[in-house]
């Protein structure tokens, strides 16, 4: 998804938007050459439990891992706050002034993604940057 007013990918900063399901490993590997060519991916996963965030940590070092493994410059960031994923993953992408975010699209079926909104409706509709989601 690009908007309209854009003219150029800008790969200076990117925004990898994970969480451990199929899309997300599919959109991944798929931006691989974009990642390459970033000076700059930082990895984020949301978390919905405190429970979850030293499993979130170690998934998040091993994709770090695995893409710097593959020449992508990349560091990982597993924020202590809960609460709204899009918010969050958008508040993210602000502060390290990504050009694009890449992410997992509907984990969930359509209906319920369209009902219940989430992070991928609001990835759809980018306001001033690209995103490259897969499903």
């Amino acid at each position: 998804m690009v908007p309209e007013t854009f003219n150029w990918l800008d790969l200076r900063s990117v925004l990898v938007a994970w969480k451990d399901t199929a899309e997300a490993r599919r959109a991944i590997s798929g931006a691989l050459p974009l990642l390459r060519q970033s000076n700059e991916v930082t990895l984020v996963e949301i978390v919905e439990d405190e429970a979850d965030r030293q499993a979130a940590l170690a998934r998040a070092g091993d994709v770090v891992a695995w893409l710097c493994r593959h020449g992508v410059r990349a560091s990982e960031q597993v924020p202590e706050q809960r609460g709204d994923a899009a918010t969050q993953i958008e508040q993210f992408a602000s502060d390290v002034s990504a050009g694009v975010v890449i992410a997992g699209a509907y984990g969930h079926s359509r209906l319920s993604e369209w009902i219940l909104g989430g992070v991928t409706r609001q990835l759809i509709n980018p306001s001033n940057r690209s995103s490259l989601l897969s499903h």
